[in-house]
């Protein structure tokens, strides 16, 4: 079975959303999304009930509250986390689905309707694009609330010769679209300052990289010749100490002195030829045995932010708390411009409860990558997706 759509480009690569700049705070806005949908239901229904006197025509009535459920599904299943990111497309839907709302809305009551403060459309759409704040981004959410209002305001316009208030049309349609403006700019400030502020730390942090980069290349070099010196301890000093204490060469000596630059050439080579992938899942204490194939060294062009989705990935594998993994595959083929990344991670129990584990670190990986297609078997996660060589 697999989940996902087909490859795509990156999510990163298009528009800035506070789920795309910071993937575990759109997680933890779930539950606000969850009350959004709910709410927006919840009163149009019961401000239907409410009016039920002014209702001339049930079945619009019916429909209107179908526009707002079906708008309401639309938000949630989108913000579902194995379906990262949340589209244009679902945006589009809510924004069509309150459209339809508020124009069946004002069917239902046509010709006894008296009073425009008391109707639901403006409240109910603008709480229904509230809960786009944590997905999408500025601009799009302000032309969501822009189009829906220009349909409220119409139908307003329509309405007015039964309102029972002698006021001017304008003063309808300033009242009718009132909450659902205030409820979209509140949407668009909270996208724009969410994202500005995650952006601003990440430069920061970025910035506080650059500088500690020096220290680093120090330690790093510093590291490599202790491992080198290790290796002339372990295999070149006991044979040339005995060589010394003897004060003769043997017959075998050429045999070990050949064993002594075969061992210690191949220990260089591999630290040269070993990438950070393969030192990260082959360092000591791993708990689940791994295999990395990647004769290209593609994973040393991983980004930044694929390595630390990868690094928090790797990390939740190996807690048996998070997920009962015996062992873990992973190929890397370079294509053009990008690499292609297969994960085959084994469990103990089944692949579905493990991919339920780990949702949320799936749903990073979907979100830095775009095009996370997720394969299951009884006992078998297959992970695929691509990234773009830096």
């Amino acid at each position: 079975m697999t989940d996902g759509a087909a490859p795509r480009t990156s999510a990163r690569a298009s528009v800035r959303t506070p789920q795309v700049v910071d993937p575990l705070g759109a997680l933890a806005a779930r539950p606000v999304t969850l009350a959004a949908g709910a709410a927006a239901l919840l009163l149009a229904s019961v401000q239907t009930l409410s009016r039920a006197s002014d209702v001339s025509t049930p079945w619009a009535a019916v429909v209107a509250l179908l526009a707002v459920a079906a708008g309401a599904v639309v938000l949630v299943v989108a913000a579902d986390p194995v379906r990262a990111p949340f589209g244009a497309g679902a945006a589009g839907c809510v924004a069509a689905a309150c459209a339809v709302a508020s124009v069946l809305s004002a069917v239902s009551t046509s010709g006894s309707n008296p009073f425009v403060r008391d109707d639901w459309a403006g409240v109910v759409s603008g709480v229904l694009v509230l809960g786009l704040a944590p997905y999408r981004p500025t601009r799009e959410i302000v032309v969501v609330g822009a189009a829906v209002a220009t349909v409220l305001a119409v139908v307003v316009v329509v309405e007015s010769p039964g309102f029972v208030t002698t006021v001017p049309t304008a003063t309808y349609v300033v009242v009718a679209v009132t909450p659902l403006l205030a409820l979209t700019a509140a949407s668009a400030v909270f996208s724009a300052v969410y994202v500005g502020h995650v952006e601003r730390w990440l430069a920061r942090a970025v910035g506080f990289r650059r500088v500690s980069t020096d220290d680093l290349r120090v330690t790093l070099a510093r590291s490599v010749q202790q491992d080198r010196v290790t290796v002339l301890n372990r295999e070149v000093v006991p044979f040339f100490a005995r060589l010394i204490a003897a004060g003769s060469v043997a017959e075998g000596d050429a045999d070990e002195a050949r064993r002594v630059a075969e061992a210690l050439r191949a220990s260089l080579v591999a630290d040269a030829d070993a990438t950070w992938l393969s030192r990260r899942l082959e360092a000591p204490g791993q708990r689940v045995a791994t295999e990395v194939v990647d004769p290209g060294r593609v994973a040393d062009r991983l980004g930044s932010e694929h390595r630390t989705a990868l690094w928090a990935f790797f990390a939740a594998v190996d807690d048996p708390s998070v997920v009962d993994a015996r062992s873990m595959r992973l190929v890397l083929t370079g294509q053009e411009a990008r690499v292609d990344v297969t994960i085959e991670l084994a469990v103990a129990s089944s692949a579905t409860a493990a991919r339920r584990s780990l949702s949320p670190y799936l749903t990073v990986l979907r979100l830095v990558s775009g095009d996370l297609r997720i394969d299951r078997s009884p006992s078998l996660l297959t992970l695929r997706f691509s990234y773009d060589q830096h």
